[in-house]
């Protein structure tokens, strides 16, 4: 019945968010922090750069989520992997966020938030889907390792796109503003498109 699955969800959060890998995402969102706090401290000017890096590496760290560690252990609770796919996600995001928001407080105190900032939502949602998408992929393939996988799929996957934009400009986005910025939105649902299908259960078809 929906009411006791939902009942089963709520008790599985607590046991999946202790084995979920929420120190790893810490420090990755710290890290992504550090370049927007050194920056602001030695009072330059603009946070572009740092900031756009700070934004992509907080998108990644949801990569953590897509591991999971105590799969035999949790598998007798009464949900789906699935479920706890979700549960997990819904974990790592919250500590990403808060990384992600003290460099946005940080760079707000500071010498202010880059023009541009409006623009990397897009991008840090981008890296968020693709290091998800990899990273389920992996999992499904018997990968060990799936969070770091997912983590550095997310980082690197969105600047080889802003890379070869430069080969592609009239298809591809960039970091930068232009006709295509929008794109990283339908990259995201491509991206999400395929990890839905990917997280499902295993003994789905």
């Amino acid at each position: 019945m929906p009411w006791r699955r939902g009942r089963a969800a709520l008790a599985a959060v607590a046991p999946t968010a202790r084995v979920a890998h929420l120190g790893a995402a810490a420090l990755t969102v710290a890290l992504a922090a550090i370049p927007v706090v050194v920056t602001a401290l030695r009072g330059d000017p603009t946070l572009s750069t740092p900031f756009l890096l700070a934004c992509l590496l907080g998108g990644a760290t949801l990569g953590w989520a897509v591991e999971d560690p105590a799969a035999d252990l949790l598998a007798p609770l009464p949900v789906s992997a699935a479920t706890r796919t979700a549960l997990r996600l819904m974990t790592v995001a919250v500590v990403a966020a808060v990384g992600v928001a003290l460099a946005v407080g940080v760079a707000a105190i500071g010498p202010g938030l880059p023009p541009d900032a409006g623009g990397r939502l897009a991008e840090a949602t981008a890296a968020a889907a693709l290091a998800i998408t990899v990273g389920l992929v992996a999992a499904r393939r018997g990968e060990r390792g799936t969070g770091p996988i997912g983590v550095t799929a997310g980082v690197l996957g969105t600047g080889f796109v802003a890379a070869f934009a430069y080969r592609w400009p009239s298809q591809l986005p960039t970091f930068g503003p232009g006709p295509t910025h929008d794109r990283w939105w339908l990259l995201t649902a491509l991206a999400l498109a395929v990890a839905t299908r990917a997280g499902r259960d295993p003994g789905r078809r």
